[in-house]
This record gives structure tokens, C-alpha cells and sequence, in this order.
């Protein structure tokens, strides 16, 4: 159900966004669309557990912003996170909204940004191998960013940011889990105007 709901969500928002005219980027009534992606598997004796298992990560995210005025925008992001080793697994998920400011105009050779928000954010993990006990906790995640977009084509972007997030979850029995998050990544986003 919140599957078909964020699906109808992302193509009205971002469809409203299409019908104005803009002369770039971060004029209001613009888009920007981004999807991104990371798996890693990592083996040896420095990350294998003692049944030679790989320790495995994979993450996945995707997000969708409308500029409501120039050079300020909104938006939705979607992420979901696995790891696992051998029996042993943590999943994770979160979706909420943002905010930010872009810098910048028609003759900018890229666009700065800053962005601030909260996801709701759930972790489902197994605790213990031989029983196969696991927990589930839910919370939030607020988080801030920094970045640049720097065009390569007239609707793409070469995208580099940081971001700080903070959690804070509860589980099922009221333990409270909280942890920090900094990522640094460099990615492709589709911008979309007239």
C-alpha cells in the first residue's frame, strides 16, 4: 500500500513540476530526479567471519524534488540498506520528506545545495545466529546535507554531496537504539525544465 501510494506521490509531484515553463535548473516549477545504487562484498581474513562467509552490503535510494520557488525546493526520499554475513543480516529502510537551497542561474557552471530533513526509518536484524532471533525498531532519521550539481547535458548532472544523519529507534520491547551516519557520494541526477 505505501508502495502504490509514494508511486503516485513521485509522478504527481514531480509532473506539476513539468507544466510551468523554467529557463534552468533551479527555477521554480523545475525537477530533479536521482536514483543511486552500491553493492559491496568484501572477503579475506579482514572481513570474513569464522565459516569463510563474505560479509556482503547492498544499498539503494532514490529521491524526487520540485523547485517551489527559485532556487528553493521539496521533495521525497525512498532508501532501503542490507547487509548480511552468512545467517546473519540487518535491513534497513526510510522515507520522509526535504527541503533545500540551490545556488545558482542560467550562466552557472553548477549549482551548490543544502538540504535538511527527516525520514521515517525502520531496521529489522537478526541477533542471534543459532536461534535466529531477530528485532525490529523504528524511528526517525534527520539528516543534513551539502552538495553540488554540475551539468554534463542539458537534463543530467554529475552530483557530488555529504550528508549527516543522525537515528534514533525504538524497539518492539522500548530499547532504544541511536546511531550517526556521515556519507560522502558522487552520483548521476536527471534535472528536468523547459
Amino acid at each position: 500500500m505505501i508502495h502504490k501510494i509514494s508511486v503516485v506521490f513521485f509522478a504527481c509531484f514531480f509532473s506539476a513540476g513539468l507544466l510551468q515553463a523554467q529557463e534552468y535548473a533551479t527555477d521554480k516549477g523545475a525537477g530533479l530526479f536521482n536514483i543511486t545504487g552500491n553493492f559491496s562484498s568484501s572477503g579475506g581474513s579482514l572481513f570474513e567471519d569464522s565459516h569463510g562467509h563474505y560479509s556482503n552490503s547492498a544499498i539503494f535510494g532514490l529521491g524526487a524534488s520540485r523547485f517551489v520557488a527559485r532556487n528553493v525546493f521539496l521533495g521525497l526520499g525512498f532508501g532501503y540498506g542490507r547487509q548480511s554475513q552468512g545467517d546473519w543480516y540487518s535491513t534497513t529502510y526510510g522515507i520522509g520528506p526535504h527541503i533545500g537551497l540551490a545556488a545558482g542561474g542560467q550562466k552557472s557552471q553548477g549549482f551548490p545545495f543544502i538540504t535538511f530533513g527527516v525520514r521515517y526509518y525502520g531496521a529489522n536484524f537478526k541477533t542471534d545466529i543459532w536461534s535466529g532471533n531477530t528485532v525490529e525498531a523504528v524511528g526517525s532519521d534527520i539528516f543534513g546535507g551539502l552538495g553540488i550539481v554540475i551539468p554534463i547535458r542539458k537534463y543530467v548532472g554529475l552530483t557530488f554531496e555529504g550528508n549527516y544523519h543522525a537515528l534514533s529507534l525504538n524497539d518492539q520491547n522500548d530499547h532504544h537504539y541511536g546511531g550517526k551516519i556521515f556519507m560522502l557520494g558522487i552520483g548521476l541526477i536527471g534535472v528536468f525544465y523547459k
